[in-house]
């Protein structure tokens, strides 16, 4: 509901029709905690991983669909609802990058790590 009350704001007051996705400060901080990639985190600023927060969990999962999708460079964990993607050559040039949404059936919002990061750090202080 409050999702629906921000993006209809969005769309009435800057006229953005975006989908908008809430996350608690505690599922914030569990997927922070639950990176199955630390390592990733360092690479390239923070840049090389991405958490794709999902709308929902995924009805179910396509693992080999997703596997065919990325190069052999990039690595993905599904925990609960959220989608890891280490993808060190980039995530913009990521064919598995563009597919996850389509591919699990369920709407996503993806920020690097460095941004997560940001974020946590935020929330621990201030929230």
């Amino acid at each position: 509901m409050l999702a629906g009350m921000v993006g209809e704001f969005l769309r009435i007051r800057h006229r953005l029709d975006i989908r908008v996705l809430l996350v608690s400060k505690e599922e914030f901080l569990a997927s922070v905690a639950a990176n199955p990639f630390p390592e990733a985190g360092k690479e390239a600023d923070g840049k090389a991983l991405h958490l794709l927060f999902l709308e929902t969990a995924p009805a179910s999962i396509d693992s080999n669909r997703l596997d065919a999708l990325g190069t052999a460079s990039e690595s993905w964990r599904l925990v609960g609802r959220v989608f890891y993607l280490h993808a060190p050559d980039g995530f913009h040039g990521s064919k598995l990058a563009a597919r996850v949404e389509p591919i699990l059936g369920v709407p996503a919002t993806a920020r690097n790590w460095r941004t997560v990061s940001g974020i946590g750090a935020i929330a621990r202080r201030f929230l």
